[in-house]
């Protein structure tokens, strides 16, 4: 999986994965309850290759950059999912590309966002529940 630094609200840094092939945007139930940020409830489930997992609600979220020199922060609409959910806490994904006009410099190893503000993210091996 690849993760990139990020901050979420302004105020708590946490890494994102990246998913360009995902169709929506996901934060855990427990990361929105640390944040202590209320989402619209709205029971529903998103599916992934192996199992159907619940959905929360929905929330919209700032999620900010920092390249060094400046800062940049993105609006998006994220699924809160629930316990189940054995993915990371935070998912950048399709939705959140597209309305970010963000893109992937894969040679570089660079998110890119507009104004050549590049963020650096790093390729790891995602193991579920490992703390």
């Amino acid at each position: 999986m690849v993760f990139v630094n990020c901050v979420i609200e302004e105020n708590s840094p946490t890494q994102a994965s990246i998913d360009t092939c995902a169709n929506v945007n996901c934060i855990s139930q427990k990361q929105i309850g640390e944040l202590g940020i209320a989402y619209h409830s709205e029971n529903n489930s998103i599916g992934s290759p192996d199992a159907i997992y619940s959905t929360l609600g929905k929330v919209d979220l700032h999620i900010g950059f920092n390249d060094g020199k400046k800062h940049k922060s993105t609006p998006g609409e994220f699924k809160v999912v629930g316990p189940d959910w054995p993915g990371p806490e935070l998912i950048l994904g399709g939705p959140w590309f597209r309305e970010s006009g963000a893109t992937l410099d894969i040679r570089n190893s660079k998110l890119l966002l507009d104004d050549n503000f590049a963020i650096p993210f790093k390729e790891v091996k995602y193991e579920p529940n490992a703390e």
